[in-house]
């Protein structure tokens, strides 16, 4: 976005009034990067990026087990890729603009945007998409990576007037460039664009917060001699508890949007048959299954119930439905291996 001091062909006085901070190495965008890349290449060696069970157990958000209070996962997905694809669209978005914000903003406001605005994507993707989604995991950067784009676009809102014309053609370029992605998130499948909404929002919001803003700083000439940025990170602390005021009701209004899903059903039906209570839990996968007629985990909870009842016929016809609709790799075994049993047991 700028040339760095010692690339300009200009004079060091002119070169100067470039903001600070632009030759600054930008430490914490390789260190994300590092982290992203290392947890790619544990998934690959624990069974493959794709499994979706592998992504489950290392922190893939899933909509029912964040409900249960597994919160974690909201942060722990956002180093998780499905796919060399996938891990290389980050990476590259990541390459472009995070190395730019961190030297714009500093260390400090760079990894607390990158984090708030990460988290901002996966509680929307939480609350909008996953609830609705039982099956569906949620996994990837892109929502932290919208969000460092959102900051960049708010450093070059709030430094319009110093920036002047270049700074504005700059800021249209980037608001551009986050429509068309966008755009596309919703014309391609699988692509979870509630998390890069709320990833942008978030860190638009923040960068405006954090935003550096520039005063001229004179000579004894009255020449300009350097720009100071005149908003510092400690002058709005306040920011952080806001930040993640905001954040917790995100994840109350996942809570409850999940509690109107078959998810929920699902999991209680699980308990009540863990406790022998079969009456109570095939009367909750009825309720599953009647807000998600399709959802294979409820044939399969059905199946063990039955399966537990001594009613071979209808687990077996169960099983097979729930095979059919499609099941995680692990519920699949399992399913396929209870099978087996009960037609071995016939």
């Amino acid at each position: 976005m700028f040339p760095r001091p010692a690339d300009t062909e200009e004079s060091p006085d002119s070169a100067r009034l470039l903001p600070p901070g632009l030759d600054r190495t930008p430490y914490v965008t390789w260190l994300l990067l590092g982290a992203n890349i290392a947890l790619f290449l544990l998934t690959e060696l624990l069974g493959g990026s794709t499994a979706v069970d592998v992504l489950v157990r290392l922190g893939a958000m899933e909509s029912w087990l964040i409900a249960s209070g597994e919160y974690w996962r909201l942060f722990s997905a956002m180093f998780l890729h499905s796919g060399l694809i996938h891990l290389g669209f980050n990476v590259i978005g990541l390459l472009i603009f995070g190395h730019q914000v961190e030297r714009l903003y500093g260390y400090a406001r760079f990894l607390v945007i990158y984090i708030l605005a990460g988290l901002a994507g996966s509680i929307t993707s939480y609350a909008f998409n996953l609830s609705s989604a039982p099956y569906a995991i949620g996994v990837g950067a892109s929502g932290a990576v919208f969000g460092i784009l959102g900051a960049l676009v708010a450093f070059f809102l709030s430094n319009r007037g110093p920036l002047g014309k270049m700074g504005r053609q700059t800021m249209t370029g980037l608001l551009a460039l986050a429509a068309i992605n966008l755009a596309v998130g919703f014309i391609m499948p699988g692509i979870d664009n509630f998390a890069h909404i709320g990833g942008f929002a978030g860190g638009l919001l923040l960068g405006m917060a954090y935003s550096p803003r520039y005063a001229p700083v004179y000579d004894f000439m009255g020449w300009t001699e350097r720009l100071q940025d005149t908003n510092p990170m400690f002058r709005r602390l306040w920011v952080l508890p806001v930040a993640v005021a905001i954040l917790v009701v995100g994840v109350l209004i996942g809570n409850w949007m999940v509690g109107e899903s078959p998810v929920s059903y699902l999991k209680d039906a699980q308990k009540h048959h863990e406790q022998g209570e079969f009456g109570l839990a095939l009367v909750l996968v009825e309720e599953a299954l009647d807000l998600h007629p399709n959802y294979g985990a409820a044939y399969l909870r059905r199946a063990l119930i039955m399966a537990d009842l001594g009613n071979v016929e209808r687990a077996m016809d169960d099983l097979g439905r729930a095979v059919r609709l499609g099941l995680p790799d692990s519920d699949r075994s399992r399913a396929l291996n209870l099978l087996l049993e009960l037609r071995a047991s016939r």
